[in-house]
């Protein structure tokens, strides 16, 4: 598993409880979708997921390790989990969809060429 959740719970400040008790595991290598009504967890989900946010209980597992929240960690984790949003004015930022792709390798510090690759 590339990443999985076990017991996953969270809570806003506010006391708004968005996610109870979420076991998920996904594979290296799928493609998942995560659908709902507004309100229902995904965005928070997708949050805990990158380690934007930190579970209030429970654990998320990043190549069956314990998700560890320090900068190094975190960064290695953002190499491989991406999300793409459902509204296409939400996700893209720059003015084409390659530089928009490209961004994240460029700032990784691959090579132009490398770049080029990977959009490709």
């Amino acid at each position: 598993m590339i990443l999985e959740t076990k017991g996953l719970k969270y809570s806003y400040h506010d006391g708004t409880q968005a996610l109870k008790g979420i076991d998920v595991k996904i594979k290296k290598g799928k493609k998942i979708a995560f659908v709902g009504k507004n309100g229902s967890g995904k965005s928070t989900l997708f949050m805990l997921l990158n380690g934007t946010l930190k579970p209030k209980e429970g654990t998320v597992y990043f190549h069956e390790k314990p998700m560890e929240y320090d900068s190094k960690s975190l960064r290695e984790i953002r190499k491989s989990v991406g999300i793409v949003f459902q509204n296409s004015d939400d996700q893209i930022f720059a003015p084409t969809v390659y530089q928009d792709v490209g961004f994240g390798p460029t700032n990784l510090g691959h090579s132009k060429e490398e770049v080029d690759e990977l959009v490709e």
